[in-house]
């Protein structure tokens, strides 16, 4: 059995995985908004030398809960747990160091090492075949590369990314509720003139996202974070996978939160998925997910045209503002808080 619960995480991502071998074992990646740690706090006090946590990187929306879960003195994260980063070395670093994380009373740095937390590197070329191995899940790393690291490293200081984190709070802070979508475009226009994705070297932040295929019982699911399409299609296509030779996925979370430079056709194309997850609450100024995303998937992201394709999300969208009713077809928009992604059947096997 592997269950996955979706959190509240505004604009952000938080999820949990429970899976079962001789034992219970989870894996929390990324951790939301501050606001998220209410939802997810009760369900990991007990975290210890099982469990695991991932941060794809860096960025407001996916480290606050952290932040409030590292600040609870009643709720004390056990350092046993496996703790993993696409950039500790952005945070562990020497003393008066301009690249460490955030500053202030939100010092990731500091306040990892007080819980005498050691976060381990979690990007291409750190494992053999670039595998990680948890307790019976296989992770296949597709994102980021060590180019990529490298650079974010070099040109991020603390004061910008704890600029940026201000920013993304603020946003959080003052958003504003869903006014549909801008730029409405047809489906012939978004499918003969696609939005290209960011240059990587242009969007650091999310090109240093972690991207991983996690294997169990034979099935596939795709964590994009926020990471650029390009770069793990890139490594898919290193992989062997083409148009006529598919990754199998059971599911794929949307990368960005639906963002539309985040999804593209040369991506979709070499998987073979018919089930997505999208974490966004749609609000301001974003409004994701994007209109642009969801047509490209309904067209390339289905083994056949016949073949009904569902979409779940962590809050309800208002799907009208984004598809007609003819192009809603086949696709099926699901509001969820958990599912059971694997199951086990009556005989001991999964499905």
């Amino acid at each position: 059995m592997l269950n996955l619960r979706c959190f509240k995480a505004g604009k952000g991502d938080c999820f949990l995985l429970t899976w079962e071998t001789d034992e219970t074992h989870r894996l929390l990646i990324d951790s939301g908004i501050e606001g998220t740690y209410r939802f997810f706090g009760p369900l990991v006090r007990d975290f210890n030398e099982k469990d695991s946590i991932i941060i794809t990187h860096v960025d407001y929306d996916h480290i606050g809960g952290i932040f409030k879960w590292l600040l609870d003195d009643q709720q004390p994260l056990n350092p046993s747990v496996g703790f993993y980063m696409n950039t500790p070395q952005l945070l562990i670093t020497p003393e008066q160091s301009d690249k460490v994380g955030i500053e202030h009373g939100i010092n990731l740095e500091q306040l990892l090492k007080e819980k005498a937390i050691t976060p381990r590197p979690l990007f291409l070329q750190q494992y053999e075949d670039n595998i990680l191995y948890l307790n019976g899940l296989q992770l296949k790393i597709l994102s980021p590369a060590k180019e990529v690291i490298k650079k974010l490293i070099e040109e991020w200081t603390a004061k910008e990314i704890y600029q940026n984190y201000l920013d993304k709070k603020l946003e959080v802070n003052d958003k504003v509720s869903v006014k549909g979508i801008s730029n409405y475009r047809s489906k012939a226009e978004i499918l003969n003139n696609a939005p290209k994705p960011h240059k990587w070297q242009n969007d650091l932040l999310n090109s240093s996202s972690i991207a991983f295929v996690l294997s169990f019982n034979d099935s596939n699911i795709l964590f994009m974070g926020d990471s650029n399409p390009d770069l793990v299609a890139d490594e898919l296509s290193d992989q062997g996978y083409t148009p006529d030779e598919k990754l199998p996925l059971k599911m794929l979370k949307i990368s960005h939160h639906g963002a539309k430079y985040n999804t593209t056709k040369r991506l979709l194309e070499i998987i073979d998925c018919s089930e997505y997850l999208l974490s966004t609450d749609s609000s301001g100024p974003y409004y994701h997910p994007s209109r642009e995303t969801l047509i490209l998937i309904s067209e390339y992201g289905r083994p056949s045209r016949d073949k009904p394709i569902i979409i779940y999300s962590n809050y309800s969208l208002d799907i009208d503002k984004l598809l007609s009713k003819d192009e809603r077809f086949n696709i099926e928009f699901k509001e969820i808080e958990q599912l059971e992604i694997v199951k086990k059947q009556d005989d001991g096997t999964f499905e």
